[in-house]
């Protein structure tokens, strides 16, 4: 017998992100040169389509574009992450144990894409620059769910067929937990994007 469970949860980067920026751009809280994703497989990203030549019409097409969760919540940025679980269980009698327990990841990135050109010179480095904080902070909680994946795998080892699914759900809620811990620590990215100000 086979016990599937399939647990998601989305989270987003508020549009309090940024601001119109000063030329004077801090240094990357990333090596430029790789990507902040390196090393998550699989991820599937989506975008949204934003214009504007200036850092002022980019940032106002950003503020308008952005998609809204089911909730209402908007932001620049969104990972969404889903945990598959699977597991067997043997009867014998009264007894069941739980047994080879199968964990599937999934994950999903919304960012922005630019469509305009040319883009002024300020244009584009805000928007570079933004686009990298987004990055950045999104690839943070892409990180946490792929490094937890196998949480599961570790809890069922002691779990029993009646206690399986409050296992599932626990690990779920505690990844959870660390992804809004992330976004505290972060102010959901402002501390990840290059200082702004209008």
């Amino acid at each position: 017998m086979t016990g599937p469970n399939s647990l998601s949860s989305r989270r987003t980067v508020g549009l309090g992100l940024l601001a119109l920026p000063v030329l004077t751009v801090a240094a990357p809280l990333f090596p430029a040169d790789i990507s902040p994703f390196a090393g998550i497989p699989g991820i599937r990203f989506e975008h949204y389509d934003v214009e504007g030549r200036t850092p002022q019409e980019i940032y106002a097409s950003m503020h308008a574009r952005a998609p809204r969760d089911a909730d209402g919540a908007q932001g620049l940025g969104r990972t969404s992450w889903q945990m598959d679980v699977h597991w067997r269980e043997s009867r014998r009698g009264s007894s069941c144990t739980v047994s080879e327990p199968v964990v599937r990841m999934s994950i999903s990135v919304l960012l922005p894409r630019l469509r305009t050109s040319p883009v002024t010179p300020d244009g584009l480095a805000f928007w570079r620059a933004s686009l990298r904080g987004l990055e950045i902070h999104e690839a943070g909680h892409a990180r946490i769910a792929w490094d937890h994946r196998d949480d599961f795998k570790r809890a069922a080892n002691h779990a029993k067929c009646k206690s399986i699914d409050t296992v599932a759900r626990q690990t779920h809620a505690r990844i959870a937990a660390l992804q809004q811990a992330y976004d505290r620590e972060t102010g959901h990215g402002r501390t990840q994007t290059p200082p702004t100000e209008p």
